[in-house]
């Protein structure tokens, strides 16, 4: 485990490195989650050198309250991180994860060798009220973060706690700014190849456009969002198949 890497004044973007042989895989988890939890099973079926990231905000990683958590800002932490290895990796993004991995791509293309996205955050839905994006932040410390916590599965309770309330409600924000509207463009035009994971479920607005683009689209049977829990063998061999 690393002390990490400086992304912002003296915060800290931290990490848990697996040994593996070949290419390096980072991966990135989604929001209100943490590194671990997300992708440590994912990354030892894979059996490269992984580097499992906390995002900053969320798990180890630290949460400065003068950070704006927009997709640029995540984006070019993680490129941090990346930097760190000392190589190009490649990256496995799921949910706000993939969003940030389209967009560091874009921005670091030099860093990223094959994105793999899964669930990525890509289409842009209105906020309502009790939404995560719609909690005021000084609402959070007199009450508004229990209520955002009551909200959450039993079983993705103990992660959200994990994550800071205003990164939080800030990343929630930054998956409807100016930054988020471009990302459909953006993922017709990546300039890595990429394979993008669906659950059975999942549809996005753009996905003629994106795949024309030579986007590799995958379904996976039998999963929701979290693709990598509900069909773990089967996703670890989407995996392995893209980043081969």
């Amino acid at each position: 485990m690393s002390d990490g890497y400086p992304f912002s004044g003296d915060a800290r973007l931290r990490w848990i490195d697996l040994p593996g042989d070949g290419t390096p895989a980072v991966f990135v988890h989604g929001l209100g989650c943490h590194g671990a939890a997300s992708w440590a099973a994912s990354a030892q079926r894979l059996g490269r050198p992984a580097r499992i990231i906390d995002l900053p905000g969320h798990g180890r990683s630290d949460a400065p309250e003068y950070f704006g958590y927009t997709l640029p800002e995540l984006a070019d932490a993680v490129a941090g991180g990346i930097r760190d290895l000392g190589e190009p990796a490649d990256i496995v993004g799921h949910s706000l994860g993939g969003s940030v991995a389209v967009a560091l791509a874009h921005r670091h293309p030099e860093l990223v060798r094959r994105s793999v996205l899964v669930e990525p955050a890509i289409d842009i839905y209105p906020a309502t009220p009790g939404d995560i994006a719609s909690t005021p932040e000084d609402t959070l410390a007199s009450g508004g973060w229990r209520e955002l916590l009551a909200r959450e599965d039993p079983w993705r309770r103990a992660d959200v706690k994990l994550t800071d309330p205003i990164a939080l409600v800030r990343c929630a924000r930054a998956l409807g700014d100016e930054h988020a509207s471009r990302l459909h463009e953006q993922l017709a035009s990546m300039p890595v190849p990429t394979t993008l994971v669906r659950g059975e479920l999942r549809d996005y607005a753009a996905l003629g456009e994106i795949t024309a683009s030579g986007v590799r689209d995958v379904r996976i049977a039998g999963a929701q969002h979290f693709v990598m829990n509900d069909q773990p063998e089967a996703f670890a061999e989407v995996l392995r198949a893209a980043l081969s």
